[in-house]
């Protein structure tokens, strides 16, 4: 096995680099001319790889572990402590089969029909002006905290607006300046206070026939030991629910950009609706950005694409560069609707290392996100709105993209203009 090739960041070059934002690893992998680098920095390295094959070997419990592997300011605002996130092994697989539980085909279903109902309410109120990020963030926190049990009818306009704002800045926080991620720590706390006022009273009064619905399936979870999650660790996972789908405000954001950028897309879609949906949504998750990278430790010495990387090594997996691997994907940067025809349920419902938009491997054993099977709902019933149900205009607006901001999504945040003569029955 061949020593991982290795970079030294300087001081001076730090804040370049930070522009190049999701293209970093790849732009260091290129300083190296190999696909597995060894960045340095001051007293830390990080050993940065990509790809299927690579994220094979990484979603191996044998050889990585997350453990301790996620940076504390992730926690602070992204995952928050103790979640199923950050555990391993039995533990790990006994927390995660909570999760995975929620995703039922009958509670898939479910949350369709709401979220369909819900935008569709949302859309028809639009007069005049607005931006699709605006309105997907509401009526997405809206959707899952009605799925998830919680009664957002107790909630006056002002608060859910607020609620459903925290949940962006829990995520957009993580890797920012000093200044955003201080808020976006204060906006988590005010987010676990709110689901720990929750699970409370769902411990406390139980709201018969929703047993099997988020808010009480985390007030009733237990260890493996049996006893209760502690308040705050049942509020965080109820959190690992509802922030993870407020999260897809950005691919809705990036669906606008997608459809109405320019008219192509929208137009070969709408041709072809049912036939093109879901390799449509499928390839939107592969070709635009949405989470750079994913934090492991090495348990063992491991080999990946020929080189050796050492034990204990923090490592990272390049999921952006993954998704666009040229060695596994045709043409990775061109937006191809047609790339995943017959191939769109083997991504989402079997194990997959290829396209890895929301993490690789299995479901109940690894550390793949468990909500995207939510995620593929979301994008249906959004497609299918902007594109057979409503029609809009378009007005002039900067589309542009910055790589070097998380999340990202146009500067415009997709503005759009509903076109009311157009409505379809």
């Amino acid at each position: 096995m061949k020593q991982v090739p290795e970079t030294k960041i300087k001081l001076t070059e730090i804040k370049d680099l930070i522009h190049q934002g999701y293209q970093l690893l790849g732009e260091l992998r290129e300083d190296v001319n190999a696909p597995v680098v060894k960045a340095k920095f001051l007293n830390q390295a990080i050993i940065a790889i990509y790809g299927e094959e690579a994220a094979r070997i990484f979603y191996d419990a044998k050889n990585f572990t997350r453990e301790g592997a996620m940076p504390k300011p992730v926690l602070k605002t992204l995952f928050g402590e103790d979640g199923v996130q950050t555990l391993e092994g039995k533990e790990h697989h006994h927390r995660k089969h909570y999760f995975m539980d929620l995703m039922s085909p009958e509670r898939m279903d479910d949350y369709h029909i709401l979220l369909d109902k819900n935008l569709t309410e949302a859309l028809d109120k639009q007069d005049g002006e607005f931006e699709l990020f605006d309105l997907s963030n509401q009526v997405l926190f809206n959707t899952i905290c009605e799925w998830s049990g919680i009664h957002v009818e107790r909630y006056d306009s002002e608060t859910l607006e607020k609620l459903a704002r925290n949940q962006i800045s829990m995520i957009s926080s993580a890797i920012t300046s000093p200044t955003d991620h201080l808020k976006g720590i204060t906006d988590r706390k005010h987010s676990e206070k709110w689901a720990k006022d929750l699970i409370k009273e769902a411990r406390e009064h139980p709201d018969p026939g929703k047993e099997n619905h988020a808010l009480y399936v985390f007030a009733n979870a237990t260890d493996l030991d049996g006893k209760l999650l502690p308040v705050d660790v049942a509020a965080v996972e109820l959190l690992n629910i509802i922030r993870p789908t407020v999260a897809l405000t950005v691919w809705m954001t990036l669906m606008g950009h997608a459809l109405f950028a320019q008219k192509s897309i929208y137009e070969e879609l709408k041709a072809d609706f049912d036939n093109l949906q879901d390799p449509f949504i499928q390839e939107m998750r592969r070709y635009y950005p949405f989470f750079p990278m994913l934090p492991a430790n090495a348990v063992r010495d491991v080999e990946i694409d020929g080189y050796k990387i050492p034990k204990d090594s923090w490592v990272v997996l390049d999921v952006y560069g993954t998704n666009h691997d040229e060695r596994t994907i045709d043409s990775p940067d061109a937006f191809d609707m047609k790339r995943y025809i017959g191939k769109t349920k083997d991504i989402s419902y079997e194990e997959q290392y290829e396209m890895i938009a929301q993490g690789g491997g299995k479901f109940r054993e690894m550390h793949r996100c468990a909500g995207e099977w939510i995620t593929l709902h979301s994008m249906r019933v959004f497609a299918d709105q902007l594109v057979n149900k409503y029609e809009f205009t378009v007005p002039e607006q900067d589309w542009t993209i910055p790589m070097d901001q998380f999340p990202t999504y146009p500067n415009s945040k997709a503005l759009l203009i509903k076109d009311t003569s157009c409505i379809q029955a």
